[in-house]
This record gives C-alpha cells, sequence and structure tokens, in this order.
C-alpha cells in the first residue's frame, strides 16, 4: 500500500458507529479488517469519530487511541474478544433474582417506583469496565496535537425528549439546534457513555445535568447528522443489520411472545432511523449532482461508504443461546422469553466472547470483502489497485 498526501477539510473523513449492545462487536471486526488495510505509517483514517449506544463505547476508544490507530484497534479487539455477561450486568441468580423481584414489586406490584431500580439489570459492571480502559485526557490530548478533530456520542434526554448529540474537538466546531436534536460541546466523561448506552427498560437512565438520559438510539431522527456537523466530507458507516429483505422470518406463533415484541421494539430503537437517513442523503445527493442550480444553501454532496452484516446477527445469537448462564436463561424464560422466541432480544444482550468472537470475524470477513472499495473510500491503495 502507498499513503497518499494528509486529507484535507473537503475530503474529511468521519465513522459512524451506531448502537446494537452486543451487536457492537461486529463493528470491532470491521475495524481490524480496516486497521490491516491501511498502512502502518498512516496518520489517524477517521479525525471525525461519531458513536450512539454501544457504538458510543467503541467511538470513545478509538478516540483515545487517534495518534495510534492501530494500536486502539488492537486494544478494542481485546477487551471485546473477552467479553463476558458479568463485565456488563451482574447476571448470577442472586442478584438477577433480587434485582427483578424488587423491580417488578416497586413498578408493577404494590411498591413505590421510586424506591425502587428504575431498571431490570444492574450495568455498574460496565460502568467499572469502562473506567479502566477509558482515557478521556487522552482524548484531550488528540484534539491538542491535530490527531482527532471532533468526537461526539448521543443520549436522548428523558427530560425533555430531544436527541442530545455531546462533542468535543476543534474550536471551529460550533453548537447546532435543530427539530427535536441539538450538539452541544462539552468535556466528555463515564456518565455520557453510560447515558447513551442506557437501553430503556434494561438498564437505569443516567443524569446529565438536571435532565435524565437513556441510550441515544431513542429519537435519533438523523444519526448521520452529527458527523457532518462536526465537519464531515465522507463518512463511512458501519450498520448492524443485513439488508432488508435477507432477515430469517420469525417462526410461526399464534401471538407474537414478550421476547419477539421486546426485540422488535430495540430493532427499531438501533436500526431503522439509521436505513433512512441513509435513504434521505442518497435523495440530497441526487438533487445537488443533478440541480446544482436548486442549492440556495450551498449545500454540498456526501459520500459514504457502508458495511452492513451478510448473516443475520439474531440468528448468530440463537446459536449462542446456551453459552448465557443458566440464571440469565431463567431470568428470561419467567418474563416469557425463551430460546426460540427471543432471538432479537438476546442479540442485543449477548455479550459472551464465543458470539463476540464470531460476530468480528464476520465483520472482517464482510469488510475484507470490499477492501478496494474501502481502501479507495480512504484515500489508499490496495496492492490489487497499485499494480495496475
Amino acid at each position: 500500500m502507498t499513503a497518499t498526501t494528509p486529507q484535507n477539510p473537503n475530503s474529511r473523513t468521519a465513522l459512524l458507529l451506531g448502537g446494537g449492545g452486543a451487536r457492537a462487536a461486529y463493528q470491532v471486526g470491521v475495524l481490524r479488517a480496516l486497521s490491516e488495510l491501511l498502512p502502518k505509517e498512516c496518520d489517524n483514517p477517521f479525525p471525525i469519530i461519531c458513536g450512539t449506544s454501544a457504538g458510543s463505547i467503541n467511538t470513545v476508544a478509538l478516540a483515545s487511541n487517534a495518534s495510534d490507530f492501530h494500536a486502539g484497534v488492537e486494544r478494542i479487539s481485546q477487551v471485546w474478544s473477552q467479553f463476558e455477561l458479568n463485565h456488563v450486568f451482574f447476571a448470577d441468580a442472586k442478584n438477577l433474582a433480587k434485582r427483578i423481584t424488587h423491580w417488578a414489586w416497586c413498578n408493577l406490584g404494590p411498591g413505590n417506583w421510586r424506591n425502587g431500580p428504575s431498571s431490570l439489570l444492574d450495568n455498574s459492571p460496565l460502568r467499572k469496565l469502562l473506567t479502566q480502559y477509558v482515557d478521556f485526557n487522552r482524548i484531550d490530548k488528540a484534539i491538542e496535537n491535530g490527531h482527532l478533530h471532533g468526537y461526539c456520542i448521543t443520549a436522548c434526554s428523558y427530560t425533555s425528549g430531544e436527541s442530545k448529540s455531546f462533542f468535543d474537538g476543534c474550536d471551529e466546531i460550533e453548537n447546532w439546534k435543530r427539530n427535536r436534536r441539538e450538539g452541544i460541546r462539552e468535556k466528555l466523561n463515564i456518565d455520557h457513555l453510560m447515558a447513551s448506552s442506557a437501553i430503556p427498560v434494561i438498564f437505569p437512565s443516567v443524569r446529565l445535568g438536571k435532565e435524565h438520559y437513556g441510550d441515544g438510539s431513542m429519537r435519533q431522527s438523523a444519526p448521520i447528522s452529527p458527523a457532518l456537523h462536526l465537519g464531515a466530507r465522507k463518512v463511512l458507516i458501519i450498520g448492524l443489520r443485513i439488508k432488508e429483505g435477507d432477515e430469517t422470518p420469525e417462526p410461526p406463533q399464534e401471538r407474537p411472545s414478550l421476547g419477539q415484541i421486546f426485540g422488535y421494539i430495540l430493532d427499531t430503537l438501533f436500526l431503522n432511523s439509521l436505513q433512512s437517513d441513509i435513504e434521505r442523503m442518497d435523495r440530497t445527493n441526487h438533487v445537488l449532482e443533478n440541480h446544482p442550480e436548486d442549492n440556495p444553501a450551498q449545500l454540498k454532496t456526501v459520500e459514504y461508504q457502508v458495511v452492513t452484516p451478510s448473516e443475520d446477527i439474531a440468528d448468530i445469537a440463537q446459536a449462542h443461546y446456551d453459552n448465557l448462564p443458566r440464571s440469565f436463561r431463567t431470568a428470561l424464560k419467567f418474563l416469557g422469553m425463551g430460546k426460540s422466541n427471543s432471538r432479537r432480544l438476546v442479540s442485543y444482550l449477548m455479550f459472551d466472547s464465543a458470539f463476540c468472537q464470531q460476530l468480528m470475524t464476520l465483520g472482517y470477513n464482510d469488510a475484507m470483502r470490499q477492501k478496494d472499495t474501502l481502501s479507495e473510500f480512504l484515500g489508499y491503495e490496495s496492492d490489487r489497485n497499485k499494480e495496475k
């Protein structure tokens, strides 16, 4: 491979990492492939990094290693390949039984909801893990040294109902305000990560300032927008859903189970808005390219590339269902969610090393199938193109 000249502002590339719980292991596999495709001496290929939910965790991990992309990807890969449920939430029988019973008593029974837990699961182990692996001071230095132009993570306010993208970066980036969404410059910390990844009902909300926040995928109607506001002209999107029409249909049932319903709710939260935003961007690009005279706002076309799973992640999760701790499987059955009817839901909570490693392999292979296209998109020549 041969490196090109450093990127100028008009070709500044952003990396967009959406939400999806344990499915975000797929993103790590794609990043591993990119790390192999890019020369060791190259600068950070993504001066802008934006994430939501579990994608925000990968975003901050990459941002803290912006001075050495290859080392950052290796570090993230090590963490994801060793994941266990207890690294994210308490999954032992005692804690699960106590938590779920207390939650049901206070929220569904005669107890006072104000005195009970605000979620089904306690994800304090995740906070401990993130505290060990994320260094926000290194992100500040990466911005100062020019290795990172800007980064942001998105959360949803339960108080105002707005989608808020918290960002930091170069001084030229300004706050923005749109209908039901805004960008706010702020020094980010672990609380922002916990808020962005707080799956509703499953994980507790987090207070930031005077408002309570939950998973950033809620109310995020334009997930690509933050990258553009941070100055991106090109966007690499790592999706977590296979192409429409390729998904495995659910087994026939007299009526949908609780697991199926909740799984589809999470699909809607995490996956649908991104595809809709890509379609809007396609339409905008088409208008700008074919009718440049109708552009009083001087908008510019946005080049983008998408990498998505070639297999249904829900099917992979179902194959790993028995790897879940017996206590957690029992808790799912107690809630009416079995192996056959909760594969979508389980795919978001399957923080199991074997499952994550398979997703990483899938992401790696899917990216490698596009290696020439991705190399060209990022401004580098693959060996094959160089020979030509």
